[in-house]
């Protein structure tokens, strides 16, 4: 029986929730019977390169040169991955979208006859204005593009799929699945991070974050500035890049408080930095499902987060969501009660939640398989 070829689309692949999915996926699913390949518009980052590779992984990028204005990169997107659809065969294509502009690359894989099109959302909003007024008009044009639907929470859902999919439940929640085992609490982990980075004596607040306007960074440091009036301790450590950190960077240092500020940069051991964090602090715009807020629990962390993050995501009482209408001291009070909390393994919450690999694993290669055998495939 020769293997089936599934394909994981994205438009921008970088660093964030999507590709954390689609490398946990590519990881766990049984490579002896799908044939997996990668197709993304435009690539930020090589930092996955060498993974892909060791698992024979291919990785399509359909234009090389870096984009960021989002239709000069579909101009050139979507011929691009007609020609990949005339010279490869799919029998599974799963579109990783955030919004529904990108349902236009599903209606060219139903043109082409791709018999398995699944539309997975990760997010529930998009920065810009303009980009707000295309997701709804794309939204009722493309939405029947695909015949499978699937998200990272009701939220996400009801942001991209059409009316009647979401109302009568045409779709499947996948969790957003992490390694547990990296993130459980360890009380020697945390203080081999803390003596390493002179973190003793301090109270630690963290973010896990691209720099854009989601994550709303311009709050973060509005909320630690008002945190040093009260608790002079407080040590703040941004990680992450992004568009707007010089922005940030600016900001920090007009308010003279560079010194109780990191910006740690990009980080392949974000499970050592959750353990020496004292609170994670994610007053998020909007959010599908982070990935973060889910490993932060696993590892214990006090999370104080904007409701706008949905409750699905919640699953400890160490996570306090607040309004984004709150003032700042009310956010500050809470940081400084939560943060003074011990710790202790909650690992097995997380687990049994089912946002453990393994199981998101499982799930996915089921709903490919029933995708299957409902298509003839």
């Amino acid at each position: 029986m020769s293997k089936v070829n599934l394909v994981f689309f994205e438009d921008k692949f970088g660093i964030g929730g999507i590709e954390t999915f689609i490398t946990n996926a590519c990881k766990g699913l049984d490579r002896e019977f799908y044939n997996i390949s990668i197709v993304v518009v435009n690539k930020l980052t090589d930092r996955l390169d060498s993974f892909f590779e060791q698992l024979g992984i291919k990785v399509h990028v359909l234009v090389k040169d870096e984009l960021p204005n989002p239709i000069e990169r579909f101009k050139k997107g979507l011929p691009a991955f007609s020609h990949y659809l005339d010279s490869n065969k799919c029998d599974i294509i799963h579109f990783n979208l955030s919004d529904s502009i990108d349902l236009s690359y599903v209606v060219l894989a139903k043109y082409k006859n791709v018999p398995i099109r699944i539309c997975h959302s990760h997010n529930s909003n998009v920065n810009m204005k303009w980009k707000r007024i295309a997701h709804r008009l794309c939204k009722p044009l493309f939405g029947n593009a695909p015949n499978y639907f699937l998200a990272c929470s009701d939220v996400a859902a009801e942001w991209l799929f059409p009316k009647k999919i979401f109302a009568n439940k045409k779709y499947e929640i996948i969790r957003n699945g992490i390694d547990i085992s990296s993130f459980s609490f360890n009380t020697e982990i945390r203080k081999s991070i803390r003596e390493k980075e002179n973190w003793d004596n301090r109270f630690i607040i963290g973010n896990v974050g691209r720099f854009n306007i989601q994550k709303n960074h311009q709050f973060i440091v509005d909320i630690f500035y008002a945190f040093l009036r009260q608790h002079e301790e407080g040590l703040l450590v941004l990680v992450g890049e992004g568009e707007l950190e010089k922005e940030i960077r600016d900001k920090v240092e007009s308010l003279g408080i560079s010194d109780k500020v990191i910006f740690w940069g990009k980080s392949n051991n974000v499970p050592l930095l959750l353990q020496g964090f004292d609170v994670m602090l994610m007053p998020s715009l909007y959010e599908g499902l982070p990935y973060v807020l889910i490993e932060a629990q696993a590892c214990s962390l006090p999370c104080v987060i904007s409701d706008t993050i949905s409750s699905e995501a919640v699953l400890s009482s160490r996570v306090r969501a607040k309004s984004l209408k709150d003032s700042v001291d009310s956010w500050v009070d809470d940081i400084y009660k939560l943060g003074e909390k011990e710790r202790e393994d909650s690992s097995a919450v997380v687990r049994s939640a089912g946002f453990d690999i393994g199981s998101m694993v499982k799930q996915l290669d089921r709903f490919y398989r029933s995708s299957m055998e409902q298509m003839n495939v």
